[in-house]
């Protein structure tokens, strides 16, 4: 039927809008690529002026207690000033379930969301092998559920950082934990472990 197409404008416009989307995202995708893999380029030059920044990105898992949760977590972190400072961005991609008392076994406490954090960063020990940090901070969510009733939160941290060779490169281990403080009740906290690369 006639009515069910495009005018002929606005096909043109979408199909020229796919076409060049599609080379975008492939040379943003290559040049992420290069600029990982060379032994020459840090991202402290790509963040130019941020002479002392690392970009730290990762994977990880939600946790209560001893168990585990379900959640699948994707962080991406900036760094500041040689670790000192961490503004970070974390995308819990799945729901998250845990039984106890006032749960019943599998129901669903969190559903996928967005949380951001900046924070303090202190190193607690630095040795050739790497280092032990604790930071703090706030945290935002992007929804309440049984896990947190607020959106605005404190953060925390623990984490071990192991360096991988001479470069800047490094693996890190961290423990993260968001809440309230018993401000406002549920406030079970949001336990996250990741494990992230930076460069």
């Amino acid at each position: 039927m006639a009515g069910s197409h495009e005018p002929d404008g606005q096909m043109s416009h979408l199909g020229r809008t796919e076409m060049v989307s599609v080379p975008i995202r492939r040379i943003l995708a290559l040049a992420l690529i290069c600029v990982a893999c060379s032994p020459h380029i840090s991202w402290a030059d790509v963040l130019s002026p941020c002479q002392h920044c690392d970009l730290i990105i990762g994977v990880g898992t939600t946790f209560r207690y001893f168990a585990w949760t379900d959640g699948v977590v994707v962080p991406v972190m900036l760094e500041l000033d040689d670790s000192r400072w961490e503004l970070g961005a974390f995308r819990l991609a799945t729901a998250q379930r845990f039984a106890d008392s006032d749960h019943p076994p599998n129901a669903r406490s969190a559903d996928p969301y967005w949380g951001f954090t900046a924070m303090r960063r202190w190193r607690l020990l630095n040795r050739q092998w790497g280092a032990l940090y604790v930071g703090c901070g706030a945290n935002y969510r992007t929804e309440t559920d049984q896990l947190v009733a607020t959106r605005w939160n404190f953060a925390y941290l623990a984490a071990a950082r192991f360096r991988l060779g001479s470069g800047n490169k490094v693996l890190e281990l961290g423990i993260r934990h968001w809440s309230n403080a018993w401000i406002r009740l549920p406030d079970r906290g949001q336990n996250l472990v990741t494990l992230s690369f930076g460069f």
